[in-house]
Parts: structure tokens; C-alpha cells; sequence
């Protein structure tokens, strides 16, 4: 007795189309089994055969009586159409043999061509690179789960077939596959639909994903969907390259295209360390003979930088211009948006403002933003050998995809190497790292080539075994873990603010409180007296603070009028008038200036719908905002009045502009400057004001703490005459060589070179 089973795949129903081992088995068979429209496929090679079959949702007796009858001494023929280990009986046949017997019985698969196969004949070579098959027959396999592997294979970039993509009470499905697809791919990716494929009343569909689901489709069909590479060829064929023509060209001495003169340095949030590790890689870069610039397509931040032409940008791109030794230009950052209240920016574009702009309206205004955007990214790279490009927050806002041109799209345009940093200091590094990259599109995960974890502290062994899976998971190798290293470096933004001044800094015996305004603007101004070894300088956020304080500073402010209105909700308001009132000693910087006098007004209503406020009324000065911005790096002289203030015989000073209020001075106000030079050009410009006794007074100059005399002038009384104390000498280029230094030791600088457009000898 042979007690013998096949379970065989018939292929699309066409004898033509059936192997020679599956017409043997059935010749040798004496029973043959299957679903009754199989059967009929065949009907000319069963004539002499003993036939049974069951109707749809019997296959497990089907299969159960086919081993029976196997049990008995026949030899059994069980037919699939395609192939039979393919959403065929051979896995049932298995299964129930495993759990029920009979263990004596042979079974035999016989492989078929499968319907995948047949479709993609007809289509061209749409599988000519990895692909899944996915059934979205819900009966057998829970819905959830399906699109679970819908997300999966798209998010993976595989070609997808889908088998079972429709029928009469199963009309949804297809177009929840389609919608969670165009999550990953474009509305372009070609589509094949093939209808009762290598069969009697064959039909061939050639689409896009987008259009899809206007063509006819039915449990008969078999639909195949492009990944990011599938393209038609001029006969309208769909041809998924499996990289052939790369391998020509590279083989024949062209130059390899996944060569880049371009780096892009993502997160996977805000302040995981971009901008450090983008200006580190600046000065590498320099170091290794690269002419190098900077760029990050927008920024968002009210801690700005003035450029010589005077332009106004992120003061992280003119942190990484030093670092390459550049002068800092607008094209570095074409965009910047200084935020004036929770939903609305004033908006900057190449150094000079356009207007002030809610959400909505800044969203109408991106096709124009990026306009801009490629026009400073062609001028900046055609005029250097290599550029760094800086992305925003995470690179996986999904919910922004849409109006996001600063990151994945500003290195697509720049065709950059693209580089993820995440921060391990903040806890649950390889999931935000793995959650990020599969948050993106398969075309958006091509433009990463590596990840860096920033800020470790510790044993870097510690991570080996998370770092293994990343890479396997993600594809990308870690090119290092990144020590956390104490830097001087200017703060880019209010988060790095939040950070880096909290509960006062020092320790000394020299108290200096800056009130922290809500809107506060360039916060480094402050930077040279932190660093003072005797100063302990505090953020002031509540009227107590002021307590016994040797110096208190407003600071600049992105709202003047909304920061007064702070200022007296807060209840600092008095407690500053009454500091002074005590012989407190106040310094104004900019908006501070504004807010130090009599009266503020915006008849223009630049700033908001009030059109006045009155000041703190401790300078005789009254200020009226108006919509032209000063931007400049400036030199200035000190008034004879400033000798009242301790700053006799001072030398010329530098700092910059960036203000739209024009201040006008009371019977009993003096200036305290004289600008002489603006962006280069001579001129002769009263700026700031002295109090008569000289212990208030203000400027419209950031950075005026930055000149070496003026702060020891500054400090020297409230230090009461304290011995031993010295100014320490603050050098960028020092700060930006260490961090150098620090990323050359725990990055693969050699790898990162490797995907970069040789110069000579350099790298």
C-alpha cells in the first residue's frame, strides 16, 4: 500500500503553464481532490480519475478526507491553483497531519507557479528586488494585524503583492491598504492589476497608487505595488532596477553617485545636540582642508546673530560659520522666525524681515520660503567645496511632514549624507532612535547613512548590545557614542537657555539677577558675566528673587509691550521700582532699555493691538516702535556721561543691533554712546541713556558685555574693592577645537569621509 498524498500547485489554471512534476502526479493518482473550479481546470487530465470536492470555507475537511483516503492505500492528488505552499492545503495538509495522522501517510508538495509569479510576468519585472505578498482576507487573519504588515512592508520599501484584495463583502480593505501605503510612498509608485493572470479571461491593469482604486478588482485579481525605485520603462512596462546599472557605472570609472559634498545632521528632537555636533564637524572639516560653510534652511529662535552686511540670522549658524572660519551670512540661514507670541512669529528671510505671521499664514507663505531657501543653498555651495547642513527638532514630526522644508527636504535639495544625532542624556536613546526612522518614508530612511548618540556618561560597553540591534534593525551603522563634554559655547535657543541658567551659576560673592522676560531675546549678552569666576548669575522670574541682589539687568525682548504687560501681571513691576527706590543698581539692553523709560508706544501696531504702555519710569527716554529694523554690528564711543556710570576713559566699543524702536531722550536724560560705525559705515548715532547719579542706565548694543573694560568696569564696584579677582579670557576657537578634538576621538571619521566627494588628498 503507498499510502501516498500530493499536494500539488497547479499554477494560474492553464495546462501550459503546470510543471512537469505536478501533470506526473496527477497521471499517477487515482483520487483527486480540490475546490470544485480547480477541478474544472483540469478537467481533461481527470477523466479516469475518482474526484471529490468541497465548497469554499471546507477546506479543512477537504484536506482531512484527502488524508484519509491516503490512509486507505490510494494515491491522492490534492489541487491548489498557483503554488500549493502559498496560501494553498500544504500548510493545512501538514498541520492537521501533525495533530491528527495519519503519521504513515507520504505527502508530497508539488511547487506551482504562483499567481505573484503569473502577474508579474504580465506586468514586466516588478519583483525584480525584495517584495512581500500580503492576503487581505480577513477570515482567517485578524484585521488589525493585516495592516500591522501593510505598515511594516511599506515603511521596509518592499515591493508588495496583495492576493484577496476584494470581494463582494469585502469592499473596504483595499482602500485602507492603499491609504496606509501612501503614508510611505508617493501617489506616482506604478501599480499592476492582473485579473485571472496566465488563465482564460485575462486582464491587465497599469496604475498608480494613487489612481488604483478606480480600476476593476476582485478576488481574482493580483495587485502589485511599486517601492520607491519601481519605475515603466517606454513601453510601459513596470521594471524594479535591482541596481545593475549603479554596479555599470561605478565598474567603469564613473564617479559613484552615493558620494556627497554635502552633510546633513538630524535629531530625533530639539537640543539632542545638532548644532554642537554640526559646528564640531565644521571645524574637522576645515581642519582637513575643506573650504566649508554651514546651513540650516530655517531656524526658530530669538537668540540671533547679526552678520557684517547687516543681516539677521541664528545665532547657531554664526557659531558654526566661526567654526569654519567664515564670516557669518544670511545664506546661511534664509529663514528665521523670532517667535512674538504662542501661535506667531515675526518672519526673517535672507537677514531682513518680511512681517509678522500666525501659523496659517506662514504655511500659505512655505512655497515662497523655499524658493528662497534654494536660491541662498546655490549661491552658499557654489562657493565652497563642502557643506554642513543643519536639520530642526526631530526628523520624524509626521504631522508636519507636509510644510517641513528644513530637514529630510533641505537634504534631499542639497543631495546631502545624511547623519541622525540622539541624545542619550534624556533617557530611552534606542527607542527614539528606532521610532524616528520608522516614523520615515522608505525614499526619507535612503538619505541616513549613520546615527550618533551624544552625551554619554559612562562605560560606551555598556551599549554594545543595544547598538547591535540598532544597526540590525535600522540598517545604519552607529558611528559612535559621544562622551558628554562641559563647553563654552553661545546657546542657540530658549531650550539651551532653560538648561544652561538655571538657579544661578558661580556661586560668587557678586549677585546679579536678569529678569527673565517671556519673550527674552539674546540671552548670551549675558554669557561674559557667568563666566566670571566671582559672579553668580540668576534668572529672576518672581518679585523675591530681587533680594539682595548687587546688579539687576532687563534684557532684550522679541515684544516689548507684551513683556511690560509681564512684567505687571508678575507683580516685578514694583518689585523693580522698588529695588531702585532702595538704591538698587539696573541695566537696560535693548527692549530692557525700552522698558527703563517713561513710556513705550506702537501707533503702527507693530508689535500688537495696544498702541501704548507706560514704563517702568526709571529713565527720562521715551520709545515709539516702528516697523523698520536695525540690524548692525556697530563700534561706539562713551559719552562724557557715561563717567558718572564708571566708565571714564573707556575705549571704543563693539557689539550689534537689532531693534525697531526709536528712543527719544527727556530734559533729564543723557545719552550714553555714540555709534560711529554701522555695517561698515560711518556715522554719528546717540545710543542708550545714563540716569543722573549714574546707577541706571541702558544701551541698545548686545553683546556690550562682550568688551573686556566696560565689565570690569561693571563688576569692579560691586565687587567692593574684592582682591585677587581676574577676568577669564574666553577664546571660541579654543571651545570649537576641543569639541573637534573630542568628536576626531569617538566618531568614525573615516567612515563619515568615505561618503564624501574626494578633494586631492584631503580626508
Amino acid at each position: 500500500m503507498q499510502k501516498k498524498l500530493f499536494v500539488i500547485g497547479l499554477g494560474p489554471g492553464d495546462a501550459q503553464h503546470m510543471t512537469p512534476a505536478a501533470l506526473a502526479a496527477i497521471a499517477t493518482s487515482t483520487i483527486v481532490s480540490g475546490y470544485q473550479v480547480y477541478l474544472d481546470l483540469i478537467r481533461d487530465l481527470i477523466v479516469d480519475k475518482e474526484t471529490f470536492s468541497t465548497g469554499m470555507r471546507q477546506e479543512t475537511e477537504r484536506c482531512r478526507e484527502a488524508l484519509r483516503r491516503a490512509d486507505q492505500g490510494a494515491v491522492v492528488s490534492l489541487v491548489c491553483s498557483g503554488d500549493a505552499g502559498i496560501y494553498g492545503m500544504a500548510g493545512l495538509v501538514l498541520e492537521l497531519q501533525q495533530l491528527e495522522g495519519p503519521a504513515e501517510v507520504e505527502v508530497e508538495i508539488v511547487p506551482g507557479i504562483s499567481a505573484v509569479q503569473g502577474a508579474a510576468a504580465r506586468l514586466g519585472a516588478p519583483l525584480m528586488h525584495d517584495f512581500s505578498v500580503i492576503s487581505l482576507s480577513d477570515l482567517l487573519t485578524d484585521w488589525g494585524l493585516i495592516k500591522q504588515r501593510l505598515d511594516a512592508a511599506g515603511r521596509a520599501d518592499f515591493v508588495i503583492s496583495l492576493y484577496n484584495p476584494k470581494s463582494r463583502g469585502r469592499t473596504t480593505q483595499i482602500g485602507e491598504a492603499r491609504d496606509i501605503l501612501l503614508r510611505h510612498r508617493s501617489p506616482q509608485t506604478p501599480v499592476g492589476i492582473v485579473r485571472n493572470a496566465c488563465r482564460a479571461g485575462e486582464e491587465v491593469c497599469v496604475t498608480t497608487l494613487g489612481q488604483m482604486l478606480e480600476a476593476e478588482i476582485d478576488m481574482f485579481s493580483v495587485v502589485i505595488i511599486g517601492n520607491s525605485s519601481t519605475q515603466l520603462d517606454d513601453q510601459g512596462r513596470i521594471v524594479t532596477p535591482r541596481g545593475y546599472a549603479k554596479k555599470r557605472e561605478t565598474g567603469s570609472g564613473k564617479r559613484d553617485e552615493s558620494l556627497a559634498s554635502a552633510l546633513f545632521i538630524g535629531g530625533t528632537g530639539s537640543d539632542v545636540g545638532k548644532t554642537v555636533i554640526s559646528a564640531g564637524l565644521c571645524r574637522i572639516l576645515k581642519s582637513r582642508g575643506y573650504l566649508v560653510a554651514p546651513f540650516k534652511a530655517q531656524n526658530m529662535a530669538n537668540n540671533s546673530a547679526v552678520t557684517p552686511g547687516g543681516g539677521e540670522i541664528g545665532r547657531a549658524q554664526a557659531l558654526q560659520a566661526a567654526a569654519c572660519g567664515l564670516e557669518p551670512h544670511v545664506d546661511m540661514n534664509p529663514i528665521l522666525l523670532k517667535p512674538n507670541s504662542e501661535t506667531g512669529s515675526q518672519v526673517i528671510v535672507q537677514g531682513r524681515p518680511v512681517g509678522n505671521m500666525g501659523v496659517r499664514e506662514y504655511h500659505q507663505f512655505k512655497d515662497q520660503a523655499f524658493t528662497k531657501v534654494k536660491e541662498s543653498y546655490r549661491r552658499l555651495s557654489s562657493q565652497v567645496e563642502m557643506v554642513v547642513l543643519e536639520g530642526a527638532g526631530s526628523i520624524a514630526e509626521i504631522n508636519l511632514r507636509a510644510h517641513d522644508f528644513t530637514n529630510l527636504k533641505a537634504a534631499e535639495m542639497a543631495s546631502a549624507v545624511g547623519i541622525l544625532v540622539a541624545d542619550i542624556e534624556r533617557g530611552g536613546v534606542f527607542a527614539s532612535i528606532l521610532g524616528t526612522i520608522e516614523l520615515l518614508t522608505p525614499a526619507e530612511r535612503k538619505q541616513l547613512r549613520g546615527i550618533i548618540i551624544n552625551r554619554f556618561r559612562g562605560d560606551a560597553r555598556l551599549l554594545d548590545s543595544g547598538i547591535s540591534l540598532l544597526e540590525d534593525r535600522t540598517g545604519l551603522p552607529v558611528l559612535g557614542v559621544v562622551p558628554y563634554l562641559k563647553l563654552d559655547l553661545p546657546a542657540e535657543d530658549s531650550l539651551g537657555f532653560e538648561l544652561r541658567h538655571t538657579g544661578g551659576r558661580g556661586g560668587g560673592t557678586v549677585r546679579i539677577g536678569v529678569v527673565r522676560l517671556s519673550r527674552i531675546s539674546n540671552h548670551t549678552d549675558f554669557d561674559a558675566l557667568a563666566r566670571e569666576e566671582d559672579v553668580e548669575l540668576i534668572y529672576v522670574e518672581q518679585p523675591q528673587q530681587l533680594n539682595n541682589l548687587d546688579l539687576l539687568i532687563l534684557p532684550g525682548t522679541k515684544s516689548t509691550l507684551a513683556d511690560l504687560n509681564f512684567l505687571k501681571t508678575s507683580g516685578l513691576f514694583e518689585a523693580i521700582q522698588s529695588f531702585s527706590e532702595s538704591g538698587g543698581k539696573l541695566i537696560g539692553i535693548c527692549g530692557g532699555l525700552q522698558l527703563l523709560g517713561r513710556q513705550i508706544l506702537d501707533p503702527e501696531k507693530v508689535e500688537s493691538e495696544a498702541t501704548a504702555g507706560a514704563g517702568l519710569g526709571l529713565l527720562d527716554i521715551e520709545t515709539t516702535l516702528c516697523p523698520e529694523k536695525q540690524t548692525h554690528q556697530v563700534r561706539a564711543r562713551l559719552q562724557p556721561s557715561a563717567a558718572v556710570a564708571g566708565f571714564g576713559g573707556l575705549a571704543e566699543l563693539s557689539g550689534y543691533e537689532i531693534h525697531a524702536g526709536n528712543t527719544e531722550y527727556g530734559s533729564t536724560s543723557r545719552p550714553l554712546l555714540r555709534i560711529v560705525q554701522r555695517s561698515g559705515e560711518e556715522v554719528a548715532i546717540e545710543d542708550g541713556a545714563v540716569s543722573a547719579d549714574g546707577r541706571i542706565w541702558g544701551s541698545y548694543l548686545h553683546g556690550i558685555f562682550d568688551n573686556d573694560e566696560l565689565r570690569v568696569a561693571v563688576l569692579a564696584p560691586l565687587r567692593r574693592g574684592a582682591a585677587g579677582r581676574s577676568v577669564p579670557g574666553y577664546n571660541l576657537d579654543l571651545e570649537i577645537d576641543k569639541l573637534a578634538d573630542h568628536l576626531e576621538a569617538h566618531l568614525d571619521m573615516q567612515k563619515i569621509f568615505s561618503w564624501l566627494i574626494p578633494q586631492g588628498a584631503k580626508g
